[in-house]
């Protein structure tokens, strides 16, 4: 399970703050705690306004590689801001494309830059309308979008397809969507890597490190590869190592035994 460090984004109004004052002791503090809880990549988006978010980006890269040597996952719906961030990237090959749709802009703009530096690339299962509300749809979608990125010439090893969650507190049915879309996608395309952003399926909810916990088991039960979440959750953490033992993922247990020892799994 790679895992993706989420918590730079300015949902977070601590973060927008961090941005707005060009805090950077703020941004470096983010970036290192999350390399340090076990983060493998780490996600920034800098998203406020479409004036400021190139340059806010721009900023937050090069901070972040200036304390980690993390891959950066390069976080925007703007394709402007995504080339912002890895113009002032050191290791662009490294560097993730996150994200494009099937809309025509985001593909003619972001599709030659992953292509350029053949680095990976987020793709959500969406197509130009609004969100698909069925696993079907979207598998459909995930169909033409594997399509188009190999026609670019892009390799489909460097692809991710994130399988879009939207809050239960909205719309109750959302996780079993996504699950539905994730074991569709396992049929249809085995050989295309998978991510969601944990985060999205409790907003709006109190206690939504719980459902986190309990969401993101079931989840791996259905072999999705990689996931955007808060690394600083200890509780979740542990939650992937006793999934990964239990699901064998983990030959003999050794992981979640070293963790143990280590003392980041309280049994």
């Amino acid at each position: 399970m790679l895992i993706v460090g989420e918590r730079i984004n300015t949902f977070k109004k601590s973060v927008m703050k961090a941005y707005e004052d060009k805090d950077a002791a703020f941004i470096r503090r983010e970036v290192l705690a999350q390399a340090e809880a076990g983060a493998e990549v780490i996600d920034l988006n800098a998203g406020s306004s479409l004036a400021v978010e190139p340059e806010n980006m721009r900023w937050a890269v090069e901070i972040a590689q200036d304390t980690v040597e993390l891959p950066l996952s390069i976080d925007s719906p703007n394709p402007a801001t995504i080339k912002a961030g890895f113009a002032a990237c050191r290791n662009p090959q490294a560097a993730w494309v996150n994200s494009v749709t099937l809309e025509r802009e985001r593909l003619e703009e972001l599709l030659p830059l992953a292509r350029e530096h053949g680095c990976p690339l987020v793709a959500l299962c969406r197509d130009e309308g609004a969100i698909n509300r069925s696993g079907a749809e979207r598998v459909e979608v995930a169909k033409r979008i594997v399509d188009v990125v190999d026609r670019a010439g892009i390799s489909l090893d460097k692809l991710y397809l994130d399988t879009l969650i939207e809050p239960v507190s909205v719309h109750p049915e959302a996780a079993l969507v996504s699950l539905d879309t994730l074991r569709g996608l396992r049929q249809a395309l085995p050989d295309i890597k998978t991510i969601i952003s944990l985060s999205g399926v409790s907003f709006g909810l109190p206690g939504r490190r719980l459902l986190h916990r309990i969401y993101l088991p079931i989840l791996m039960y259905e072999k999705l590869d990689a996931v955007f979440l808060d690394p600083l959750d200890a509780a979740l953490m542990a939650a992937i190592k006793g999934a990964e033992a239990v699901l064998a993922c983990d030959e003999f247990c050794m992981q979640y035994i070293t963790a143990h020892r280590e003392g980041s799994i309280d049994g």
